[in-house]
């Protein structure tokens, strides 16, 4: 099962308790995770997901903010990072937590940058605060 916004892991701890899913499929990053009802439901669906063997897979690891009347620059539904340490430092903290899967990014061009980053280890910023 699949699903977008602040809701989506409420959502899902709901359709758990009534379905038996092979797996979940939600946004996971650092910024959306500042939203403690956001990070609540999703730390609540982690575990729910992980005693029951159910497939973690995340989405929008480099989404940076929505677009708010900005142009679209890329073919995300959010403005997504751009620069490679910034994308490897997402990639990194979204793949640091165990059993979590990291699907594809939604621009083929930064591709690339996603594949290209550290997985598994957290990465120190040495450049910027």
């Amino acid at each position: 099962m699949t699903g977008h916004g602040a809701q989506i892991a409420a959502t899902h701890r709901r359709s758990l308790d009534r379905f038996d899913f092979d797996s979940v499929l939600l946004p996971y990053n650092y910024v959306t995770m500042q939203n403690p009802y956001y990070a609540e439901n999703f730390n609540a669906l982690y575990d729910t997901c992980r005693d029951r063997r159910i497939a973690m897979q995340t989405i929008k690891s480099i989404a940076l903010r929505p677009w708010l009347g900005r142009p679209h620059t890329r073919a995300t539904w959010y403005e997504p990072l751009e620069q490679q340490d910034d994308i490897d430092l997402a990639v990194s903290w979204a793949l640091s937590r165990p059993g979590v899967f990291l699907d594809s990014v939604g621009d083929v061009d930064l591709l690339p940058r996603v594949l290209g980053a550290p997985a598994g280890s957290p990465v120190r910023r040495t450049t910027r605060p």
